[in-house]
């Protein structure tokens, strides 16, 4: 990381931050070689020299001319880094309070959901919740590391997970993965079709169907409908049964 990023970080402006730069770089220097160096605009830099010196991190050097040189600056950046971690402490107090926030049945019978990227977010989200089972059908076999992670440490506190899903030469590979995790996994069977309705069924409680490729070609604009409905989960559950009787072990 360079100087001035790391200025930036701190909570300098990108001006602020190369005229510090600057200073560190040259030691000591009048106005107009820190312009020469940094090249922030003279017009700003005399008000950012000004500020400096009122923060106790920018002092005169007695003499001819106006040169300038940096102190206190250690003890300065030290205390920066000190309210940034403080700040940091507070923000990751504030996700857990937001972990307890549970969407609660009746608040919703369903929601939806854009792009591919998305519904992956939710998904891994999600499954840490699931006490029991987990029935799923796939299509292409995403893989990403957050997604294998927490369905393998779900199906370690006993989650029971079966999915189904399209094996080709493309997706074998993707879809050995799961199975290496812990996933129960079949091969889908064309007789339901030619492309399986990608959905997921989680403790019989929740569930979600999403419409991607070849429908709808691009993942940022693949819709996903989640939801709480008894009636539409105990179809596609139904469903999911049938396709997992008729299909072959992986």
């Amino acid at each position: 990381m360079d100087k001035t990023t790391f200025f930036k970080d701190i909570g300098f402006n990108e001006y602020e931050s190369k005229a510090l730069a600057s200073f560190v770089k040259l030691k000591s220097a009048t106005p107009k070689q820190i312009y020469q160096d940094s090249l922030v605009p003279q017009n700003k830099l005399y008000q950012i020299i000004k500020n400096f010196e009122k923060m106790g991190i920018v002092a005169i050097i007695p003499g001819e001319g106006k040169h300038y040189k940096l102190i206190n600056f250690k003890t300065f950046i030290n205390h920066k880094i000190k309210e940034k971690e403080e700040n940091l402490k507070q923000l990751k107090q504030s996700s857990r309070d937001l972990e307890s926030v549970k969407e609660k049945e009746e608040q919703f019978i369903f929601s939806l959901i854009k792009g591919q990227q998305a519904i992956m977010n939710k998904i891994a989200e999600h499954n840490p919740n699931v006490k029991h089972e987990i029935l799923g059908v796939q299509r292409n076999w995403k893989v990403w590391g957050e997604g294998l992670r927490v369905m393998q440490n779900a199906i370690k506190k006993g989650v029971k997970v079966k999915v189904i899903g399209m094996i080709n030469s493309e997706t074998e590979k993707r879809a050995k993965e799961w199975k290496t995790v812990g996933c129960k996994v079949k091969a889908y069977n064309n007789k339901f079709g030619e492309y399986p309705l990608r959905f997921t069924i989680f403790d019989n409680k929740e569930a979600r169907i999403t419409i991607g490729k070849p429908e709808i070609p691009s993942p940022e604009d693949y819709i996903t409908m989640w939801t709480t409905s008894r009636p539409l989960i105990a179809i596609l559950r139904k469903q999911f049964l049938d396709m997992w009787k008729e299909s072959k072990s992986f």
